[in-house]
């Protein structure tokens, strides 16, 4: 037994020793073992606490601790009282620092989570590689890592902790042969090292390239493998539902939107758990038609039902009526969209109308402005938090923001950066409803303002998130010279759209709702170069953040 390699032993399956075949390798025995590791040590535990044994099942140092891991790149990760760290072969600490949980090393680097849940990479001093904080990282592979944001988008990083692409997803893995899974909001596909798209379709499941070939689950719940250009090469199932089924399903989309709504109006949600008569009485319905609708909830997966009684589900939890909750107040908005705007879609269609109108919003009562903008400050800070980290505020001090969608933005941008002034713009009926927050009042003007008409304050900043595409052409370009005439040398303007690709039909129904609410269109890249070339500026950089946000930077030609 004396030559015994480690690399050929195992776990025993009680799981208490090691054996080579069938034999054990040594006579103790253990509460919980690990496999051996290079240098050929393995992590145990039994009564006397955590350690490493070698090949012969003795300790291989003295110390005791809480928790102890496999060895890698020979260092181990461990657990004692004062928290967690990494340890050389000899049990000696590789470092002072603690963490409340440590990773293994890869590629000479480590993901570690801090006393206040912020995770990070550290090397093999345990010094932190970068400063920046994130929800969660994982390890390295081929010098690259993913991170998970905050708001939880995740992007890819390299060695020393700058943005790989800068593209953000709701879901992503580390490369494969220079290709990651990656999600947004359509779902499930592969990127190259750009952050781009292999292809434009959208999948329930992928997996990662096998020797150029992927298999995926479609919406319907098909099977296929695919090409790295999103080919189809081999069916593996069809999916059950008929075309007359997928096109049926669409025609009656808007009951969706209409349940949603008219459960959120009547703050249905709001009265659960209970059965129905509890329910009714809690939030003063008559329980007549009640149930029918909290039935047509449950098919949405709003809330379920268990021995009569009605809970919610997470979707559910996340609609009910809550100063953080703004999705009942974007169905009713949404709502008020179909009802108000679309009706005069099919004239504006058929005449060939391209003017601008005016907003239903605009002659809104107070009691709906106060849910359309608590819909559109939940969009935004969802959407947007993303560009406080994003736009280099140091280099400003004056910002103007444009439109409701720029509050938040710049609410959130004043309270970290305390040596910035703001002033929002806009129609009147954008400011109902603002509550400054008292630490950045002295900082923060609202001003109404006719965007097509000279504006009166200068700026080294202009902040203008999804609030051009309200607009048409003409307009549009109007707005963008008021603010190139209130922009300072050197300062710089920063719009934030959806920008479409005319190869990919994505964004196309919300370029229709514009087309229906204002006028306005959303535009591709090439369009918005042409509007900025009208308006005498120029355009420094394009970030794609996400399927939703692009962010164009531009500056003044004249500077």
């Amino acid at each position: 037994m004396n030559s015994i390699n480690w690399q050929n032993t195992h776990i025993s399956p009680c799981g208490t020793f090691h054996v080579l075949g069938n034999t054990p390798i040594y006579a103790f025995r253990f509460n919980k073992i690990m496999k051996y590791h290079e240098p050929g040590l393995a992590a145990v535990e039994d009564e006397s606490g955590a350690y490493h044994i070698d090949i012969h099942g003795y300790p291989y140092y003295t110390r005791r601790f809480l928790e102890t891991y496999g060895f890698y790149e020979s260092l181990a990760a461990v657990r004692d009282r004062t928290g967690c760290f990494h340890i050389k072969p000899n049990g000696q600490e590789c470092y002072s620092n603690r963490y409340l949980w440590c990773g293994n090393f890869q590629e000479g680097l480590c993901t570690v989570r801090d006393q206040i849940n912020n995770y990070f990479h550290i090397n093999h001093k345990g010094m932190a590689i970068y400063t920046e904080k994130y929800a969660y990282v994982g390890d390295f592979k081929d010098g690259v890592a993913v991170v998970c944001s905050k708001n939880g988008l995740h992007t890819h990083i390299n060695t020393q902790g700058k943005l790989l692409h800068k593209n953000w997803f709701l879901g992503l893995d580390v490369f494969h042969k220079d290709q990651a899974r990656a999600k947004d909001k359509q779902g499930w596909h592969h990127i190259n090292k750009l952050g781009r798209s292999l292809y434009p379709q959208r999948y329930a499941q992928v997996e990662p390239f096998y020797n150029g070939v992927s298999y995926v689950e479609t919406f319907l719940g098909e099977l296929l493998t695919i090409d790295n250009c999103g080919h189809i090469i081999t069916q593996i199932s069809p999916h059950i539902q008929q075309k007359w089924q997928k096109i049926s399903e669409k025609l009656v989309g808007f009951w969706q939107t209409e349940t949603l709504a008219i459960a959120a109006r009547l703050r249905v949600l709001d009265g659960l758990p209970g059965t129905t008569e509890e329910i009714a009485k809690k939030i003063k319905l008559p329980s007549t038609h009640l149930e029918r609708l909290l039935r047509a909830l449950w098919e949405l997966d709003f809330v379920k039902n268990k021995t009569n009684l009605w809970i919610l589900t997470e979707n559910g939890k996340a609609f009910i009526t809550h100063k953080d909750n703004f999705l009942s107040c974007a169905a009713i908005m949404w709502s008020d969209v179909n009802r108000i705007a679309w009706k005069k879609l099919l004239t504006i269609i058929s005449e060939g109308k391209h003017q601008s109108h005016t907003l239903f919003k605009v002659s809104a009562s107070n009691k709906n402005l106060k849910i359309y903008n608590h819909a559109i400050d939940g969009y935004a800070k969802e959407d947007f938090s993303i560009l406080l980290t994003l736009i280099d505020w140091q280099q400003h001090k004056e910002v103007i923001g444009i439109g409701r969608s720029a509050h938040k933005l710049l609410e959130q941008a004043l309270i970290t950066h305390k040596h910035l002034q703001a002033l929002l713009l806009g129609d009147d009926y954008i400011f109902h409803n603002i509550a400054i927050n008292p630490l950045i009042k002295l900082r923060y003007k609202l001003q109404s303002q006719v965007l097509w008409h000279p504006w009166q304050k200068m700026a080294d900043a202009i902040l203008i998130p999804r609030a051009l595409h309200y607009w048409p052409d003409k307009e549009a370009i109007s707005i963008l010279q008021k603010a190139k005439n209130s922009l300072s040398p050197n300062g710089k303007i920063y719009l934030i759209e959806l920008i479409i690709d005319e190869k990919i039909p994505y964004g196309a129904l919300l370029d229709l709702n514009m087309l229906a609410e204002s006028g306005g269109k959303l535009r591709t890249l090439n369009e918005w170069e042409i509007l900025f070339q009208k308006s005498s500026l120029s355009m420094l950089k394009h970030i794609k953040i996400s399927d939703n946000i692009d962010l164009l930077i531009l500056t003044n030609n004249l500077n």
